[in-house]
């Protein structure tokens, strides 16, 4: 079978199974699984595929149309510009967090680099990528599940960076740092009953953030406090209705100026705060 003729069944079969971007996702199955050139002709390629090819290939578009998430079928995917390895037991970056990364770069741009621990580590999109714009920057990150500090300690090889990687409950502070950052489980319990069949896949840990959503911005709010130092920042991206209750949590304990970040659809989705 010719390049051309699987791509256009694999987009037929994403179209009959509801897939979103069906087109896009076809394309990137195939040229991240037969390590094809990312480029327009890959479409219209006259290549034959091998029946090894085609076995990979068409196992891995079945198992899509059955909801596993694309990003694990091939093992990565982008963040801030950068490849990131995912997998089973990782939650995948999503485009969104960028705006979280953004938030402490703003602040940090013009400053001393900052010692900076990111809570809920998970793959370390988050932590690489502040060590990465902000050259200098002293970087944590805090994971406790096996699976997400494997892809954790796997990434920071990957882009070779000076992060910390510590295999810890995120919940117990044992250092003073000048910013604190991170993206917590934070679905609520009706939601969890609701989730699109791809988040299913990803694990509970990463996404459960108590019967209303907020457990972990109360305790993390709360518990380091003490460890934030004069002057520092807290960033926590948030669900898109949660940014009054976060804005309220950081305020009775002790933060100012608390905000909230809009993503750019217009919904709440970092919320910041400092120890001053």
């Amino acid at each position: 079978m010719k390049v051309k003729e699987a791509f256009e069944k694999i987009e037929k079969i994403f179209v009959g199974a509801g897939v979103d971007s069906p087109a896009f996702e076809a394309s990137v199955l195939m040229e991240d699984l037969l390590e094809l050139p990312r480029n327009p002709e890959i479409t219209a390629a006259e290549a034959v595929l091998n029946s090894e090819q085609e076995e990979k290939l068409f196992s891995a578009a079945k198992r899509r149309t059955e909801g596993f998430p694309l990003q694990y079928l091939i093992g990565n995917w982008e963040f801030f510009g950068r490849k990131f390895f995912v997998g089973e037991g990782v939650l995948i970056p999503r485009p969104e967090t960028e705006l979280l990364c953004e938030a402490v770069l703003k602040y940090y741009s013009r400053t001393m680099p900052p010692k900076i621990i990111d809570l809920c580590s998970g793959s370390g999109c988050i932590a690489i990528t502040l060590a990465k714009e902000l050259p200098g920057a002293d970087v944590t990150a805090v994971e406790l599940y096996d699976g997400a500090f494997g892809f954790l300690e796997k990434n920071n090889a990957l882009h070779g960076t000076p992060v910390k990687t510590l295999q810890k409950d995120a919940l117990v502070p044992f250092r003073n740092f000048d910013c604190i950052v991170s993206n917590p489980p934070y679905i609520t319990g009706e939601e969890m009953k609701e989730l699109q069949k791809e988040v299913t896949f990803e694990p509970e840990t990463a996404l459960f953030g108590g019967t209303d959503g907020l457990d972990f911005y109360r305790a993390i709010s709360k518990n380091w406090f003490e460890h934030l130092n004069e002057g520092g920042m807290i960033a926590f991206e948030i669900g898109d209705t949660q940014g009054k209750a976060v804005l309220e949590i950081l305020t009775e304990n002790g933060y100012k100026n608390a905000a909230v970040i809009k993503d750019y659809e217009g919904r709440d989705r970092v919320v910041t705060g400092f120890k001053i």
